[in-house]
């Protein structure tokens, strides 16, 4: 092959860091979210930790090619307001999403997601296991979030890569507005409730990532 059409390896390790960064962005934006599922049925019980398995696509597209971000429709009607004291209370049980991350000069990439949820009685307190897959990469990450007051603080780790942080920010009157920090990551995500959807949507600081767009629900 000619050497000079050939990719030098840190470009290749560049595009590698900047799909797990933006992976792993995207599964605690997908933990936040969901906790805002006001208008969601009635939570089933806790699952066992134990009994979390995924298979993953690696990121491939469904056979017609559509997605969760592409098939939302608008609200119907306005979103009820978050409830501070208790805003992890709906959301014990499994959840799944899918969105697109853009990359500066190069092409959007289908990403998705799968998690489980355990929730304290009190509906504060909250811990997270999150699997995502795209063609670029996975991660697996759990978390601690606690709110209170309608502050909410957090730390995650990523297993496959271990890489951890911190995260904090608010709880707002349509969902939650974080600021992610850790290993190489340095992001704010705004999370919007539309009915029984979440809306999330991320920009990246110090990044060749454009941003992120992820549609959720409960599955």
């Amino acid at each position: 092959m000619d050497s000079a059409s050939a990719s030098p390896p840190h470009a290749a390790d560049a595009t590698e860091n900047c799909m797990k960064l933006a992976l792993l962005a995207f599964s605690l934006l997908l933990g936040l979210a969901i906790a805002q599922s006001v208008h969601a049925e009635a939570a089933p019980a806790s699952p066992v930790e134990n009994d979390f398995v995924i298979e993953f696509d690696d990121g491939d597209e469904d056979d017609d090619g559509a997605s969760a971000v592409e098939e939302a429709a608008p609200p119907s009607k306005p979103p009820a307001p978050i409830a501070k004291e208790a805003p992890f209370k709906a959301l014990p049980g499994r959840w799944v999403g899918d969105g697109r991350i853009g990359i500066k000069d190069g092409k959007p990439e289908l990403v998705k997601c799968r998690a489980t949820y355990f929730v304290n009685d009190a509906g504060d307190e909250l811990r997270q296991n999150i699997r995502c897959a795209s063609a670029g990469g996975k991660v697996e990450i759990k978390s601690n979030v606690v709110a209170r007051e309608g502050k909410v603080t957090g730390t995650w780790e990523e297993l496959m890569y271990n890489m951890r942080g911190d995260m904090a920010g608010e709880v707002t009157e349509r969902g939650f507005r974080i600021k992610v920090a850790g290993d190489g990551l340095n992001a704010n995500m705004d999370v919007i409730v539309v009915n029984d959807r979440q809306i999330v949507e991320i920009q990246f600081f110090n990044s060749s990532l454009r941003g992120l767009m992820l549609i959720l629900k409960k599955g």
